[in-house]
């Protein structure tokens, strides 16, 4: 019999191999798991800020009252983001509870919300696919990618410590995609950011940030291929900021055994950002 387009109901347990690799992935997010039960951080904790959910009016440097914008118009809901604590997600990754897809798509497609009144990039939603994956990984990358909002004239390099006490030297920021090009996504400015290294992929070892999940994703789509994964990629923004200040990400298989929202943090040990300006500097 067929799959559905779209199914969202419990199928056949994943055998103990594919329930590791899920498994692996939410130990990453330092979280506890005992006889299949997750320890949850809250959504709502102290210091949120939320987004938000009302038309503001960003004014003009000559004083004009200027052009009215929805704030909230690239998360739905009452999404907030939250503060990075360095205790909690040194990855970079909190897990939020479970997902909520209120648009599913069909297997294949992508929607890309696109650019705000103040060019700022929108939501991405997808249901990926093996072989969206698999034509993602073989397209040639990119020689250059746009610049997304925010980013900086001069792009400067740093250095940060890694979780694991070794040190990155490189590039702070980095064009991040919302939808990874080996999920299948663009490389266009609709579907990218403005995101610390930290945030893109961590330490490179798909242990932090979105490449954290991406790793996952890839992982149980390899294992089962017949699996579809809903996808939702919500950057998150104080007030008139290019800059988004987190990234919510919810993530639903078809089979049902991948349900969880999870939020990437657009930050960096040991640096305050200006989130308006792209500007970091040294705190330590």
């Amino acid at each position: 019999m067929a799959r559905p387009p779209v199914a969202f109901a419990k199928g056949p347990s994943p055998n103990r191999a594919g329930r590791r690799i899920w498994r692996n992935f939410l130990v990453a997010c330092g979280l506890a798991v005992a006889l299949g039960v997750l320890a949850t951080a809250p959504y709502g904790v102290p210091g949120a800020q939320p987004m938000a959910a009302r038309s503001q009016t960003s004014p003009s440097e000559d004083g004009d009252p200027g052009t009215s914008v929805d704030a909230a118009a690239t998360e739905p809901g009452a999404l907030a983001y939250t503060s990075w604590s360095e205790q909690e997600s040194p990855n970079y990754v909190r897990l939020v509870g479970t997902a909520e897809v209120a648009e599913p798509l069909e297997p294949g497609k992508v929607v890309y919300e696109g650019l705000d009144a103040l060019g700022r990039t929108g939501r991405v939603r997808a249901c990926i696919t093996r072989q969206m994956m698999d034509e993602g990984r073989a397209r040639a990358r990119s020689r250059s990618l746009p610049d997304p909002s925010g980013w900086p004239s001069h792009n400067e390099e740093a250095s940060i410590e890694l979780p694991d006490g070794r040190i990155y030297h490189g590039w702070f920021w980095n064009r991040s995609h919302l939808l990874a090009k080996s999920l299948g996504g663009s490389d266009e400015l609709q579907n990218l950011v403005c995101g610390t290294r930290m945030q893109n992929v961590g330490a490179n070892d798909g242990q932090g940030g979105m490449d954290m999940f991406e790793s996952a994703i890839r992982s149980w789509l390899e294992a089962y291929p017949d699996v579809s994964v809903q996808y939702v990629a919500t950057p998150l923004y104080e007030g008139y900021e290019p800059i988004c200040r987190s990234v919510m990400v919810d993530v639903l298989s078809s089979d049902g055994q991948i349900d969880e929202r999870l939020e990437v943090y657009n930050a960096a040990k040991g640096y305050r950002i200006d989130y308006h300006t792209g500007e970091f500097a040294s705190v330590s």
